[in-house]
């Protein structure tokens, strides 16, 4: 069963929402910590369960033959997803989880603090250590809760039917040049945490009034990379800027897009997946997790979801370049902060007259 939806939120709304399931902090599962496991037991036991719910905000082209590819895995696994951006879909875990409401045995998506701060303190996600983590950078494990599966970044795309190469922006702050005026478009920064780090990276580098400046030029809104990502194969719009999840499969059907990664740098984003600490299938979800962290998963994870995986060793993309390859790629985590990001969207909102 597939169900898709969208809407705004912030950040604020997430962490409402969290204050509340801390209030339920008695309630949560114990925080030991994750001890081995038998493994065999825990797939027996998903068998058993027969049944996966997973939460996600991977493309939809992709995620219904990386479900496929996993049931091939797992026979007797059956799934259901629920797709949303990244920011609605930590809102409507928190909310479900703060109403004892819970449908989620594993969630990947973008996290923000409010998901990490659910995570590390109202027991949002089953602590244990998966057998496949052992071939991954350390880096990647947050507490043995969270495990980083792939790396989206931010990119300027442009039409190549209606753009020279040599015409095409290659920073940043080319978006606002009157030339583009009415012909830019990206995904709203209160729908996505995505755009948020970009927009705390423009800030960090100088450039706090992109709002303005882009309003100015007369920027245009499209739901989602995806949705961006068709305005400018459309010819809707000329360039635009978005985070580079449709890019790679994109290319791959030969779309004519050409694309630049400034290099002044840009802001990353990294999907972090987790098994709920009230999963209705809990063996089903560390089986899945487990398996879209083993090197068939994340090759699977990487063609159909179209960004670079973080396990070693996995082939690598063939369009788009890895993260290491990129001048000045800045981790959002390490700039993006609640207040300050909700003060951010605040401007954005009022800059378009959105409430």
């Amino acid at each position: 069963m597939t169900r898709t939806g969208d809407r705004d939120i912030t950040r604020r709304t997430a962490l409402t929402t969290l204050g509340a399931a801390l209030a339920l902090g008695a309630s949560a599962p114990s925080r030991a910590m994750a001890a081995a496991e038998d493994w065999p037991a825990v797939q027996a036991a998903a068998l058993k369960e027969g049944k996966l719910s997973f939460y996600h905000n991977l493309r939809p082209q992709g995620v219904e033959q990386l479900l496929v590819e996993f049931r091939k895995a797992n026979p007797g696994i059956q799934t259901e997803q629920i797709r949303l951006g990244s920011a609605p879909l930590i809102e409507r875990f928190s909310t479900e989880f703060n109403a004892g409401r819970n449908l989620a045995d594993a969630m990947l998506t973008f996290p923000d603090d409010a998901m990490f701060a659910g995570v590390d303190k109202a027991g949002w996600a089953a602590e244990w250590t998966p057998p496949e983590l052992a071939a991954f950078n350390k880096d990647v494990n947050h507490g043995n809760k969270v495990f980083a599966v792939h790396t989206s970044r931010n990119v300027i795309i442009y039409n190549k039917q209606r753009v020279k190469p040599s015409d095409a922006p290659k920073e940043w702050a080319d978006l606002w040049d009157p030339k583009w005026k009415g012909k830019v478009a990206m995904d709203p920064p209160w729908r996505s945490i995505a755009v948020q780090g970009l927009v705390a990276f423009w800030v960090k580098n100088g450039i706090p009034d992109a709002a303005q400046k882009l309003k100015a030029n007369d920027v245009r809104f499209f739901e989602g990379s995806a949705g961006v990502f068709q305005a400018v194969l459309r010819g809707d719009v000329m360039v635009a800027t978005l985070a580079d999840l449709p890019l790679e499969p994109g290319l791959e059907d030969g779309a004519p897009i050409g694309f630049v990664y400034p290099k002044s740098g840009t802001a990353t984003n990294s999907g972090y997946v987790m098994v709920s600490g009230r999963a209705p299938h809990p063996n089903a979800g560390k089986v899945f997790v487990n398996w879209l962290l083993s090197a068939p998963g994340q090759l699977v994870l990487q063609e159909q979801g179209g960004l670079p995986v973080t396990r070693p060793g996995v082939t690598p993309t063939k369009f788009i370049p890895p993260t290491s390859a990129l001048s000045n790629a800045v981790d959002s985590l390490t700039i993006v902060s609640g207040p300050e990001q909700n003060k951010t969207i605040d401007v954005w909102r009022e800059t378009f007259g959105i409430r």
